[in-house]
């Protein structure tokens, strides 16, 4: 016992003295020897090298990671979140591209070239670049990315981030370059998968015009941020958060149409067309191997293109084929992947795009089409222009300001191409009616969207223009507006800045006589009205009570046909006033609109008064939600829900979101899901099986109206859309409505809202809009739905007939109405909203 301890106190007096004698060597055998001349200098500086590395890679690492992991690894995992995009998917699954960062993007986004400090709180919010998420990192991509960039990763060589030999071997390479070259070149080596994140972090990749103390200051950045980096994504062992920044983040490619590529997933997507899961084991080796190779996607010069090319073929055919001869054991799936690669490799890094997106690109923007193919973002800025702003309004009001979080991709319900198709003829009709038009639009607004947005002429405002149409699922099938604030969803004032969620009741749009869809309802469900029942008008002209005059002082009855036919106020107010006034605002905000506010009680506006009148309130949204009320209930879908009308076919949701669901609880950011927290209406709840038919009747009247041979109504210019006079139609029913201040030839909006249904049952409801929601600030004067909104609604139509005769012969159709009523599809419902009363006009 006594010899064992004996042994172990000698060999611990052996472990420490030796330290002693290896320095006491070094410094009088080495460093002071006279004899070594002035080798002597070059051994010290090896030595304190050496030490400075033993250091750096086992002491102020790990210390550096623990602390700086508590000081900033929630801000690098904040980063990380910011920078991930949201792809965009067209109804077939196909990528259209991604949000541009500057609506992808959360209150702080940075996209200029340099970091930006907040004095006020210290945060540093770096450049911002933008990555699609993996779902599951390719596996061979992994292991081709540590085999060619960090093979010691989580070695006792590389612990804590940063690589031993890597920092050793830099004298080494500069010793090595500066001959090579002839003048001092700091050596490169050494940089482990934490220091190549540090750069994407810091935004400072190495360039080839950089000064030795500009790498030597960059180098030093690395060390420090990488041990942060590596303790951040690898906690308790798991390596899992260290893959998918690996991943998402790396720069893969550029000249990639004004913005580089980061990420496997968007690579994948526009290098090869396809899903990062669906890569074969060539293409992540090609990858893998572009890190710090980046892939050259565009033509340039000769010069250029012909490092295009080999930069290329060194990726595929050597960076590559190494990780094939490496990691691959089974030899005939090695040689699978060496034939693939040879045929990757002949073939040059372009861009791929779906044929059918890339014509669309072709048609609508040959200038950019180009760079488009290489470029995500700018690729959905021509495709779906508006719809941009439309899909993140709905992520908005589902998840708030921190919906990034919870989305990582949607599923558009169109036709890419069909609706870019449907934009182009409606800014040709708005240009026509500019020139139509001029003379009563006011001089700083213009409806030439064409010309406003290229700069043409004086600059004007555009007012909004809303055009939605929506299929009996509520899936939207025709998007257009012309504004950046998707208005459809909402007035910007009704947004909480907050939250980022939409507030119905604060919703301020009145929706003119639009209203007396809801009037026609309630008179439908009594049952006891025909087209010909009278009602009294006491503004009655002496002549022309079966058309649409008014204006008159004499107090006579008209018929309901007119009356809806021509949306005369006095009538139809006549008759509401009849039900009870508790009922009518109770059924208005059943349905989501808002009453009218007022000072007191007793000077409230009667419902029936605001119903008739339009003074109810409510988004584009949800006015299209109504019309696809009606329509449901009139080809037979009573009892199926309709939903508010959504851009967004499927979600691709994040694993929060889940997590989140799972455990009932969110991160505290999460905004109200405003219109999508209220229940689907259902129509039989609304709409009774005895009112269908008058109200049919009631609501087609303004198409389908006529007298004595002479058509009226107020779309009386679209009257050969009527169903009574067409085969191919169903169904047909619409409602106009034009808002005015109390200025009655001041337009603030002008409304039609209504539902198709085609003779093979393909059903549409559609909402189209032009205003400014703005009773302090008209657009136009002496301007109706009749002037400026059917015109709009013709090239609605005229689409959507072309659409539903695509309908498959096989498809299921709906109920057939009873005639003459009209189909509509439903929209999702949404919560009333306030807004102040104001005088209606049809």
């Amino acid at each position: 016992m006594l010899a064992a301890f004996r042994f172990m106190v000698v060999a611990l007096e052996g472990a420490l003295a030796l330290p002693i004698k290896v320095l006491h060597f070094l410094t009088y055998s080495v460093m002071l020897n006279p004899r070594l001349g002035p080798l002597r200098h070059l051994f010290t500086i090896a030595f304190f090298y050496a030490v400075f590395a033993v250091l750096l890679v086992y002491v102020v690492a790990p210390i550096r990671g623990l602390a700086g992991d508590i000081w900033n690894g929630e801000k690098l995992r904040y980063d990380s979140e910011r920078w991930l995009g949201t792809a965009i998917y067209d109804r077939k699954g196909h990528f259209v591209g991604t949000f541009d960062a500057r609506l992808d993007s959360q209150r702080d986004v940075n996209y200029t070239g340099v970091p930006i400090e907040d004095p006020a709180t210290g945060y540093v919010a770096n450049p911002d670049h933008k990555s699609i998420p993996v779902k599951v990192v390719p596996e061979w991509y992994w292991r081709c990315l540590v085999y060619h960039e960090d093979r010691r990763l989580g070695t006792w060589l590389n612990p804590f981030g940063i690589d031993l030999l890597g920092v050793l071997k830099i004298p080494f390479s500069t010793i090595e370059r500066s001959i090579r070259a002839r003048s001092l070149h700091f050596g490169v080596g050494g940089s482990t998968l934490p220091m190549q994140l540090a750069r994407i972090v810091r935004k400072t990749p190495p360039r080839l015009d950089e000064s030795v103390l500009e790498k030597i200051d960059r180098k030093l950045s690395e060390w420090w941020l990488a041990p942060v980096i590596y303790r951040a994504l690898t906690k308790d062992g798991n390596m899992r958060p260290l893959k998918e920044w690996a991943a998402n983040h790396l720069w893969l490619a550029q000249r990639a149409g004004g913005g580089d590529l980061y990420g496997v997933e968007m690579a994948a997507r526009v290098i090869f067309a396809k899903p990062a899961s669906a890569l074969s084991i060539a293409e992540q080796f090609v990858l893998a191997s572009a890190v710090n190779r980046p892939i050259i996607l565009l033509e340039g010069s000769e010069r250029l293109n012909d490092v295009r090319i080999d930069r290329w073929r060194y990726v595929v055919d050597v960076r590559a084929r190494k990780c094939a001869s490496a990691l691959i054991r089974d030899s005939e799936t090695q040689k699978e992947v060496w034939f693939e690669l040879t045929r990757i490799a002949h073939g040059p890094p372009d861009p791929k795009v779906r044929p059918e997106l890339e014509r669309t690109l072709e048609r609508y923007g040959p200038r950019l089409a180009m760079r488009a193919r290489a470029n995500p973002a700018l690729r959905a800025n021509i495709l779906i222009p508006a719809a941009r702003y439309g899909a993140r309004e709905e992520m908005k009001a589902e998840y708030g300001h921190g919906w990034r979080q919870y989305v990582r991709g949607v599923e558009l319900t169109f036709d890419v191409t069909e609706n870019r198709r449907f934009r182009d003829a409606v800014i040709k009709r708005l240009a026509k009616l500019q020139e139509r038009w001029a003379a009563q639009i006011d001089p700083d607004f213009s409806l030439d969207v064409g010309a406003v947005r290229s700069g043409a002429g004086p600059r004007k405002m555009v007012p909004d223009v809303t055009i939605v149409a929506a299929n009996a699922r509520g899936e939207i099938v025709r998007y257009f507006e012309a504004t950046e604030t998707a208005p459809y969803f909402g007035s910007p004032s009704a947004r909480n800045t907050e939250t980022g969620g939409y507030e119905p009741e604060r919703e301020s749009r009145a929706i003119a006589s639009i209203g007396k869809m809801i009037a026609a309802i309630v008179i439908a469900n009594e049952g006891r009205d025909t087209l010909d029942t009278l009602y009294v008008d006491d503004q009655a002209p002496e002549r022309g009570l079966e058309s649409c005059r008014r204006g008159g002082k004499l107090r006579r009855g008209r018929k309901a046909r007119v009356a809806f036919a021509c949306s005369l106020n006095r009538p139809i107010e006549w008759r509401l006033a009849k039900f009870s006034q508790r009922r009518l605002g109770r059924l208005a905000q059943r349905l989501g609109f808002n009453m009218p506010p007022a000072p007191s009680p007793a000077e409230r506006t009667p419902p029936s008064t605001a119903i008739v009148r339009g003074m109810i309130t409510a988004s584009p949204r949800k006015v299209h939600q109504l019309a696809g009320l009606v329509l449901a209930s009139l080809t037979g879908r009573s009892r199926a829900p309709v939903p508010l009308p959504s851009l967004i076919r499927s979600w691709d949701r994040s694993e929060l979101t889940n997590k989140d669901r799972a455990n009932g609880d969110g991160d505290g950011d999460k905004g109200p899901r405003s219109e999508g927290a209220t229940s689907d209406l259902v129509p039989a709840r609304f709409i009774r099986p005895r009112a269908r038919k008058m109200l049919a009747a009631f609501l087609s009247r303004p198409l389908c109206y006529q007298y004595r041979g002479r058509r009226h109504g107020t779309l009386k210019r679209l009257a050969r859309w009527c169903a009574e006079r067409r085969r191919d139609i169903r169904l047909h029913f619409a409602k106009t409505g034009t808002q005015v201040t109390r200025d009655p030839d001041a337009t603030v909006d002008a409304w039609i809202a209504g539902g198709i249904q085609f003779a093979n049952g393909a059903a549409y409801s559609y909402v189209v809009l032009v205003g400014t929601g703005n009773s302090q600030r008209p657009w136009a004067r002496k301007l109706h739905a009749a002037q400026v909104a059917a015109p709009l609604l013709e090239v609605l139509l005229e689409d959507l007939a072309k659409k539903a005769r695509k309908r498959p012969a096989g498809a299921k159709r709906s109920a057939r109405p009873e005639r003459p009523a009209h189909s509509k599809r439903p929209a999702r419902p949404k919560r009333p909203a306030v807004a102040a009363a104001r005088p209606g006009r049809t």
